[in-house]
């Protein structure tokens, strides 16, 4: 089965039985009411069965609009009075910039949410955020911490992956994302990692249906909730990687050397090139580049 064929299926199993419960839910809301973010104009993006865009715009009192790209999903979002866009995030890199294009510089905000870990070219993604948010607009982003104890436990136990049929093309820490975002014109906000849920089901498929087994070990993980805030407890100790970003001046790079020279040869205004290759050198003083070997010598070619 293709990944389109097992989006527009589990798309289709969704719409018969929606749900406000999930993690990701959970973790975005409780960001966006730390940071007091009601009433603006938002994006969600990859929004799926529209249950948290019905958040949004109940609870938070935004102006939504629905992006996706399986009819079912899109067709639910405009029943619901959803504004609604079109779009492949695994399209050509030209297609997915034609779709952005009527809702350019529109938006105070956008949600990500369980989306990225789904995109094969996740330059794309940051792409498409730069150019729908206004200038200084908010990105909040959601996936998986794959850093997260319980999913290294998976691994040991069973020699796999974490996730089963969900077509998780690319895994996230909280470095690589603050990274690709960096590279792509957006600076971290706020790290909204958080332990939200108990991890029953990674177990009970690492241990092969053995509930007695696993039992014992998703107890366990309440302790996550006190771990997670102990000095860098946050990388380990977090199902929820969270990330509230703000849009900078700065173009989208993309992340690797050949999408930076790319992109870099692209830019027209000098101004625009001088600020991507001060963020390229910047991600390198930091020493945020050192296990990317190519992206590192690129960017010391630049100094």
């Amino acid at each position: 089965m293709s990944k389109a064929e097992h989006d527009f299926r589990a798309a289709r199993t969704r719409e018969a039985t929606p749900r406000y419960d999930r993690a990701w839910y959970e973790s975005a809301a409780g960001a966006l009411n730390r940071h007091g973010l009601h009433g603006l104009r938002c994006l969600d993006l990859c929004c799926g069965n529209a249950e948290f865009s019905e958040i949004l715009r109940d609870r938070f009192g935004m102006r939504v609009t629905c992006a996706d790209y399986a009819p079912a999903h899109l067709k639910r979002a405009r029943s619901l009075g959803f504004d609604a866009l079109e779009t492949d995030l695994d399209a050509a890199a030209a297609d997915v910039d034609r779709a952005v294009e009527p809702v350019r510089g529109a938006f105070d905000l956008v949600v990500s949410l369980a989306t990225i870990e789904h995109v094969f070219d996740s330059d794309n993604v940051f792409r498409l955020v730069h150019r729908a948010l206004k200038p200084g607009g908010l990105f909040l982003v959601n996936t998986p911490n794959i850093a997260f104890f319980a999913y290294r436990l998976y691994a040991a136990f069973s020699g796999n992956r974490p996730f089963d049929e969900g077509h998780h093309v690319r895994f996230w820490s909280f470095r690589f994302l603050r990274t690709n975002l960096f590279l792509n014109g957006f600076d971290v906000v706020a790290d909204e990692r958080r332990y939200h849920v108990l991890p029953d089901v990674v177990f009970d498929r690492a241990l092969r249906g053995r509930a007695w087994l696993g039992r014992p070990l998703t107890a366990a993980f309440q302790a996550c909730r006190l771990l997670q805030h102990l000095p860098f407890g946050r990388d380990g100790f977090t199902d929820q990687l969270t990330v509230l970003a703000r849009r900078s001046d700065t173009p989208p790079i993309g992340f690797g050397a050949a999408a930076a020279e790319r992109h870099l040869a692209g830019l027209a205004d000098p101004a625009d090139r001088a600020r991507a290759v001060e963020r390229i050198r910047a991600a390198h003083r930091l020493g945020w580049l050192g296990e990317f070997p190519l992206l590192r010598a690129f960017a010391r070619d630049l100094a």
